[in-house]
């Protein structure tokens, strides 16, 4: 009997007319309980905090222990926010980014540097009056990149003047500074063709210094397509690509890179579900996540959307594409209220000849639903088959997942035809908002059948 072999990093390539394997608003998770030792967990709804940000849409969020009081502070429709309480203007319209210290929040989104003391938001003075690409702090400096130069710019320890005498230039090439880390005590410069390691040396005149023979040679796609994630760092590439550390290590597909080369927008964020931290590559009308545990890649998305809500976030909290909502990981199964819909897809090829096909099976969390009446007591997923590699689709067809307690509920769908060259193809999806797990998927099973 040919394996069924299941979607667990979503997969799509459109060069070579290969069938998609998406994984959408589910993660693959270790599990030493299963067969495979792995499985597919769905991920839970999200919920609207109750704080919004003006009308917005919320470009950038920032939160820090101890700085100022470790407030939620946000970006959103041009304008900082401290929780729902708008601090003022924002000029630019680039990537936003935000560092502080303990008494002061600087803010920047590609045009002048603001700080605000907790009380007053102002302009915060650059060299020549030019304007900011991206701002952080390192070595208790703040440390800003002039934008369309090679050149950053740094404060004294918990300054807030920048003194025209006070910058460096990346010097392995004359390619432009477009973003930058501060990770285990070096600030990471990202040009436009090159990244370059610069130590903190201590020294009051020079804090930061090239790291001899530590160059990688490639750059950086965009502004906002660098993070810190783990111990190490990602960013996309100047080759659409993204990397892991340095650039031998790239976490992207080859289709995955074709659809970061059209997009328009590009970026990189990071959040936590479940204490497991995920990279966020947003891309025009998609979100692809990678769990930094099990190094595999799924789709998030919103139902009735173009691309997933969330487009930025501190820790475990998101700032809405479409709204000034602040929105967080909620208890149950429906997202912002509404629908959320989770699907995946398995098959096998098959080359020469045809098989039969009694019964499709599921293994998942049967008998799991929090409901004891209703449209959604006795919950269902549903499965469509493809008799030509994911070009056309059959219609949909719902089995039950199990009233509560019914731990013995067989997941399966019987008279599912022959398959035949090119082979079997099966997607599966649940939008009743009850838990989902799968282990396995498995055909003709012997007490199935016709």
């Amino acid at each position: 009997m040919p394996a069924v072999q299941y979607g667990l990093s979503s997969y799509e390539r459109a060069e070579g007319d290969l069938p998609g394997l998406p994984v959408i608003n589910m993660y693959a998770e270790e599990a030493p309980t299963e067969d495979r030792g792995v499985m597919l967990q769905s991920r839970r709804g999200l919920q609207d905090r109750g704080i919004e940000m003006g009308p917005g849409p919320v470009t950038g969020l920032f939160k820090r222990d101890l700085v100022l009081g470790s407030s939620l502070f946000g970006v959103s429709g041009g304008k900082l926010y401290r929780d729902a309480t708008p601090l003022g203007s924002i000029d630019g319209v680039g990537p936003v980014s935000m560092a502080g210290y303990e008494n002061l929040l600087f803010v920047n989104a590609g045009k002048s540097i603001w700080g605000y003391d907790g009380t007053t938001l102002a302009q915060i003075a650059f060299p020549d009056n030019a304007d900011v690409e991206r701002i952080l702090i390192g070595g208790s400096r703040l440390v800003a990149i002039r934008k369309d130069t090679g050149q950053f710019y740094w404060t004294d320890p918990l300054g807030s003047t920048i003194d025209a005498l006070d910058f460096a230039t990346a010097e392995n090439q004359p390619d432009r500074l477009l973003d930058h880390l501060f990770i285990d005590d070096i600030l990471l410069l990202f040009g436009a063709e090159t990244v370059e390691f610069w130590p903190n040396t201590g020294d009051d005149d020079l804090p930061f210094q090239p790291l001899e023979g530590r160059v990688i040679e490639k750059g950086i796609r965009a502004p906002g397509c660098a993070t810190s994630i783990g111990s190490t760092f990602a960013w996309v590439t100047n080759e659409n690509q993204v990397c892991l550390q340095d650039e031998n290590t790239i976490i992207s597909s080859p289709g995955l890179q074709a659809r970061i080369e059209a997009s328009t927008n590009v970026s990189l964020f990071t959040f936590l579900l479940d204490g497991i931290e995920f990279l966020a590559l947003r891309l025009d009308t998609e979100t692809q996540v990678w769990s930094y545990h099990t190094k595999m890649w799924s789709e998030f998305e919103s139902y009735g959307q173009t691309n997933w809500i969330p487009q930025c976030a501190a820790g475990s909290i998101f700032g809405s594409a479409v709204d000034g909502k602040t929105l967080a990981w909620g208890d149950d199964y429906e997202d912002i209220g509404g629908v959320l819909e989770r699907r995946f897809r398995g098959g096998f090829p098959l080359n020469a000849g045809g098989l039969t096909i009694a019964n499709v099976g599921l293994r998942a969390n049967v008998g799991s639903t929090g409901f004891l009446s209703g449209d959604y007591a006795n919950p269902t997923v549903e499965m469509r088959l493809s008799r030509d590699a994911g070009r056309t689709w059959g219609a949909w067809r719902g089995v039950s997942l199990g009233e509560q307690g019914d731990y013995r509920q067989k997941v399966q769908w019987r008279n599912c035809g022959m398959a035949s060259q090119p082979g079997f193809l099966a997607e599966f999806r649940v939008t009743d908002p009850v838990p989902m797990r799968v282990s396995d998927v498995v055909l003709n099973e012997p007490y199935g059948g016709r």
